[in-house]
């Protein structure tokens, strides 16, 4: 097995993506208290495996994912001053 060198881009990323779900966990905890930090843990990835059906349900939701993305294109397209 080979290793792949990650971009500082991509390392960046996932660090918003992993302080966003700690986030979304925490909040869970706020739903329900009682649950232990690694229940709501499961719990979030639950969710998350779900996600998929939630969005394709709400078409407002996906307009607003496709508009989101096309301004993060547009600002990697755009030089830096």
């Amino acid at each position: 097995m080979t290793k792949q060198k990650i971009s500082s881009k991509v390392v960046r990323a996932r660090s918003l993506a992993v302080y966003e779900l700690e986030k979304l966990f925490e909040y869970i905890r706020t739903i329900d208290p009682e649950l232990e930090p690694d229940q709501a843990i499961v719990l979030t990835a639950y969710m998350l495996s779900d996600l998929p059906k939630l969005i394709e349900q709400n078409p407002t939701l996906v307009d607003r994912i496709k508009e989101i993305a096309t301004n993060i294109k547009l600002k990697n397209r755009t030089p830096n001053n």
